[in-house]
């Protein structure tokens, strides 16, 4: 029998909607359908799906018999946004996987990430793309570096936000799972190549001059720190992806006409209330963690792709 089945038996539940079972009667917020749960042997379920950026509410409004029964969690980090003026794309999302047990009348927030933004070139002293952010203060990507004031170099593309699910409000301890944004693109200018943005637990790709990429989950924040501005005439790097560690910002070139490095991804998380079959996927640049799942709906796609968390939970079939 799948192992969070076991877990709600052993509450006091049967499982699979029979006699006896706890069963959530009532849940609200998201876009919600019925199907059934892959990873459970096809269990009969009820989606609520989140990929609107940002904070959203997920209220569990009551449960059958015990009182309490499982969540199945699905969660996709926002893509880092790409290079200035022809530099490289920026990371895809990484995603998790978890099981939390939740009892009647708790409120979940789903943070969605939002992607960063692209970075643009000769403008000055601008030209870095935003990061990404999901309207809480944890797993926040960076704004993409500047470029040098000086000639035509082009701002990074900025770094992608986490996905997180909060349980009742979005203090940090009330953090209970993480999918991990992309690092953005490096930007360019003309003469040589700028390094990809790392996707979720990811490190980002080197340019060229020397500019090196940023490292994945490399920060003890859950934000990636800001890239500042090099001197000379020289291109930016890409913005870190927000994550439970975020990524490093990527480098700049050591001389003019050269392309910057991409940012690190930041890691994926899962925790405390995790009752077993749990997965992290980091991405591979442009491709997202877990990919190949029908309930991503094109969320995390390199350069700027919205986040998603999908909330499911067993149904009587």
């Amino acid at each position: 029998m799948p192992i969070g089945v076991n877990k709600v038996g052993l509450m006091g539940a049967t499982g699979g909607g029979g006699a006896g079972a706890s069963l959530i009667q009532s849940a609200s917020g998201g876009s919600q359908w019925n199907g059934t749960n892959s990873r459970q042997g096809g269990m009969p379920v009820r989606f609520h799906r989140f990929q609107s950026g940002g904070t959203n509410g997920f209220q569990v409004n009551d449960i059958s018999g015990t009182g309490e029964a499982l969540l199945y969690v699905w969660m996709w980090g926002a893509a880092g946004g790409r290079g200035g003026q022809g530099g490289n794309n920026g990371g895809s999302g990484g995603a998790s996987y978890s099981e939390i047990m939740t009892t009647a009348g708790q409120y979940w927030v789903a943070a969605v990430g939002r992607g960063g933004g692209g970075g643009s070139g000769c403008h000055g002293c601008w030209g870095a793309g935003s990061g990404g952010n999901n309207s809480t203060s944890y797993g926040n990507g960076a704004l993409g570096m500047y470029p040098a004031c000086g000639g035509c170099s082009a701002g990074g593309g900025g770094g992608g936000a986490a996905s997180i699910l909060y349980i009742a409000n979005t203090n940090r301890g009330s953090i209970r799972q993480v999918a991990g944004g992309g690092g953005g693109g490096g930007g360019r200018e003309g003469c040589g190549g700028a390094g990809h943005g790392g996707a979720g637990g990811q490190n980002g790709q080197g340019g060229s001059c020397g500019a090196g990429g940023g490292g994945c989950c490399a920060q003890s924040s859950t934000n990636a720190p800001g890239c500042g501005r090099p001197g000379g005439d020289r291109s930016g790097g890409g913005g870190g992806g927000g994550g439970w560690y975020a990524g490093n910002c990527g480098g700049a070139p050591g001389c003019d006409c050269h392309g910057a490095g991409g940012a690190g991804g930041g890691s994926g998380w899962i925790g405390y209330d995790f009752q077993g079959n749990g997965a992290i996927w980091n991405g591979n640049y442009g491709t997202t963690g877990n990919s190949g799942e029908g309930l991503r709906n094109g969320a995390g796609q390199n350069n700027g792709g919205t986040g998603n968390i999908t909330i499911a939970y067993e149904i009587q079939q």
